[in-house]
């Protein structure tokens, strides 16, 4: 699957595009977006490696605030997370990831879960703010309501949604969130 696709973010305005390329046994996100949350602009840029089962390898993120540049990279070996050079065992058992700003981590959970239709999942991710640059872990679960519909929950702060996707997992309509133009 190589697909480009584009969100508009409507909480907090931003637009993003979003590269996929399917390689041997891996897939290669890339984003690029700009916005503003709470009369802040900023602009990130993210790189995904995820492994043939949609299990995340690798996932770098560059943000930039103002004056002010955040880097955070990360990659996983041998079921051990290192995040900018630093051993994070409490991430181990992750294999996906959630970045705030962007709806594209949802599919990645949505395409290695390959739930059944009425089927429930609980999965722990790494829950990343890019504009703060808090990463923590995060419990959420996943419904798959029909072919193209999932109910989503984060289960630390109770929030959820209902989410559209394509045939490819891919989120087109994030209720209030955001919504994919091309």
């Amino acid at each position: 699957m190589d697909k480009n696709t584009t969100w508009i973010g409507e909480q907090h305005l931003s637009i993003e595009r979003c590269k996929i390329i399917s390689k041997e046994n891996s897939y290669h996100v890339k984003g690029e977006l700009v916005g503003n949350k709470n009369n802040q602009v900023y602009g990130v840029d993210y790189q995904i490696v995820v492994d043939e089962n949609w299990e995340t390898r690798f996932f770098s993120i560059e943000t930039r605030t103002g004056h002010k540049n955040n880097f955070i990279n990360a990659h996983k070996i041998n079921g051990l997370w290192m995040i900018d050079e630093m051993d994070r065992p409490e991430f181990n058992e992750c294999l996906d990831i959630d970045i705030a700003i962007t709806p594209f981590t949802n599919t990645i959970p949505i395409n290695r879960l390959k739930l059944a239709v009425n089927a429930t999942a609980e999965i722990t991710v790494i829950y990343i703010d890019p504009i703060d640059g808090r990463l923590v872990p995060m419990l959420q679960q996943y419904t798959r309501l029909s072919d193209s519909r999932y109910f989503y929950k984060n289960l630390g702060t109770e929030f959820e949604s209902e989410i559209e996707v394509d045939e490819n997992g891919i989120v087109l309509n994030y209720p209030g969130l955001f919504k994919a133009i091309i």
